[in-house]
């Protein structure tokens, strides 16, 4: 029973390897490979062109320019003035007896006299000596601390009196060493009280050199 078996696959497998040579010699086989191998395939790059440059516009045609047009000036024409009409001179006419006669003008009145001008005002004060203008003597305050430092001077003060007697300004021209003596010198001569100074019968403004000592006795 072995035997038989292994005689039908034996025959099998020659009727088989027979068919598959007669399928090649008879050229079915080559069409079944060519149907079973999928076909090449050849893609060709083909290279793009360059975009071509838009073509430059034409440059804008000049119009023709028109001559301007010609106006005519018309000048106007002269009108004639009529003639100017003379006036003939009209005779005078004898004066009548009966004609009342205007008076006379009187006189005209006389210019009255210019007023007498004002005496000059000078400019700047008189420079007089403090002994030509009455005056209150100055009653200065000797500072405390001067006194315990032991300071004395004399300091010398140019006032300006206006016209109505009054301290219009004052400052120190020789000073005495201390500033506290200086300034309670000018406090000094702010309290003073002149009379005004007199020239021919006017008041006027006038500077002097007030000297204020400082002692200790």
């Amino acid at each position: 029973m072995f035997d038989q078996r292994f005689l039908k696959i034996t025959v099998a497998v020659l009727l088989f390897h027979a068919g598959l040579l007669y399928l090649i010699q008879s050229g079915l086989g080559r069409k079944l490979t060519e149907a079973i191998i999928a076909p090449e395939i050849i893609a060709h790059i083909i290279p793009m062109e360059p975009p071509k440059a838009p073509p430059a516009p034409e440059p804008p045609k000049a119009k023709p320019e028109t001559p301007p047009k010609q106006v005519k000036v018309v000048t106007p024409r002269p009108t004639p003035q009529p003639p100017k009409p003379t006036l003939e001179p009209v005779p005078s006419l004898p004066p009548s007896p009966n004609a009342i006669e205007a008076p006379p003008a009187p006189p005209a009145p006389p210019a009255p006299e210019p007023a007498p001008a004002p005496a000059p005002v000078s400019a700047a004060p008189r420079a007089i000596g403090i002994g030509e203008v009455q005056c209150s003597q100055p009653a200065p305050t000797y500072p405390r601390q001067s006194i315990r430092l032991n300071e004395t001077g004399t300091t010398m003060i140019r006032l300006t009196i206006d016209e109505g007697g009054r301290i219009s300004k004052s400052n120190i021209t020789q000073s005495s060493g201390s500033s506290r003596l200086d300034e309670a010198a000018l406090e000094a001569v702010r309290r003073m009280r002149c009379q005004p100074y007199m020239d021919n019968g006017r008041p006027i403004s006038v500077t002097a050199v007030q000297p204020i000592n400082f002692e200790l006795k």
